[in-house]
């Protein structure tokens, strides 16, 4: 009970640091803060401040998650702004290298890298761009904030923005020119596809190499509890939507809510990665008891069937090189097979390990 209490009170104070927006102040080189991070040269500063959720004022208040906050400081001049962070995570959240026109009622965010954004309808969120202009028709409504770094907001008479309005023409961006090409666009999303497979391998490798036994239990378990499993998906689809609901309206419950965000991630993180364990198990057609090294061995079965699980991604990418347009929509479409076979390898994990600790618990009593 001891830990458990100390576990709780130690994920409080780290939600509660990412949730700390420390004040700007004036910094030469690089330095790193609890939920900030600032790069200046003794008269310019740039920070970017981040949580993990946030209540938007106005009218229309809407939940963010994984807020984040930049602040510009030069001179006497600052300019602090505030985005969802989850656009920078959703498919078609950023668009990189191309124009984005907005014609019809958009709820989230509008992010652009070097293309001009033109906005002749509702938007519910904020409008960025990266050294492109912001127009604003006579049909504009942007219910947050309209920010171009590196270029400028031209406003139609009649256009409505609920927000704050930003421009900084004369801000230099260094690369930009490098990531408003086509060619950036695929460049970037096999970069990400490759960053995403190592950062899954090292924890992989964590859990393989260093909670053997439970990984051993998990990965066992696969094979005799798959009905219990869908189960527990289908119920939790139901329960877990409710139970995050009552613990927003409540006082006292919004201040777990990040903390239950946290344990649902690890679990269905851990579930997935030794579905995927299990799934490079048996196409090896090896048992962990004819290896040398169990740990080993989950290790190398985990990153075949990551890979496996990649390959649609990157195959996609790999045809979007192309410049034809059928083959742009075909790599689109195998990118959008392997985001919807992530989601359901995280969702199945996520109903795997509470349906073994079930069974942990069944067999404790």
């Amino acid at each position: 009970m001891r830990k458990l209490v100390l576990t709780l009170l130690a994920l409080l104070a780290f939600f509660a640091a990412l949730r700390a927006y420390t004040d700007s102040l004036p910094v030469t080189g690089l330095e790193l803060q609890p939920g900030l991070v600032e790069i200046g040269d003794g008269t310019t500063n740039v920070g970017l401040a981040f949580g993990t959720m946030q209540k938007s004022a106005g009218p229309t208040s809407f939940w963010d998650l994984l807020p984040l906050r930049l602040t510009y400081t030069n001179g006497s001049q600052t300019v602090t702004i505030g985005l969802n962070g989850l656009s920078f995570l959703l498919r078609g959240g950023v668009s990189v290298g191309r124009s984005v026109v907005v014609s019809s009622p958009r709820t989230g965010d509008v992010i652009s890298v070097g293309g001009k954004v033109t906005i002749d309808s509702r938007v519910d969120g904020d409008v960025w761009t990266l050294g492109a202009d912001v127009e604003l028709t006579q049909r504009a409504e942007v219910g947050g904030n309209v920010v171009a770094l590196g270029g400028k907001v031209l406003t139609a008479p009649k256009a409505v923005v609920h927000g704050s309005m930003n421009q900084l023409p004369e801000l230099k961006i260094p690369f930009l020119g490098v990531l408003g090409t086509q060619l950036s666009v695929q460049v970037l999303g096999f970069g990400k596809q490759v960053l995403g497979f190592v950062l899954l391998g090292f924890v992989m490798f964590l859990s393989a190499f260093y909670m053997k036994r439970h990984a051993r239990s998990v990965y066992q378990s696969f094979g005799s509890t798959w009905r219990e499993t869908l189960v527990t998906l289908l119920i939790s689809l139901v329960l877990i939507p409710i139970f995050m609901a009552l613990l927003i309206v409540s006082v006292i419950g919004i201040f777990f809510l990040p903390i239950v965000v946290f344990v649902a991630a690890l679990a269905a993180l851990d579930g997935f990665l030794l579905l995927c364990a299990r799934l490079g198990g048996a196409l090896r057609r090896r048992d962990t008891q004819t290896t040398g090294n169990e740990s080993l061995y989950f290790f190398t079965s985990g990153l075949l069937g990551l890979f496996l699980v990649k390959i649609p991604a990157l195959v996609g990418i790999g045809i979007s090189f192309l410049s034809s347009p059928a083959a742009q929509k075909a790599g689109t479409i195998l990118q959008v097979v392997s985001l919807g076979i992530l989601f359901a390898g995280f969702l199945y994990g996520f109903a795997a390990c509470l349906a073994h600790a079930r069974h942990a618990a069944a067999r404790a009593e």
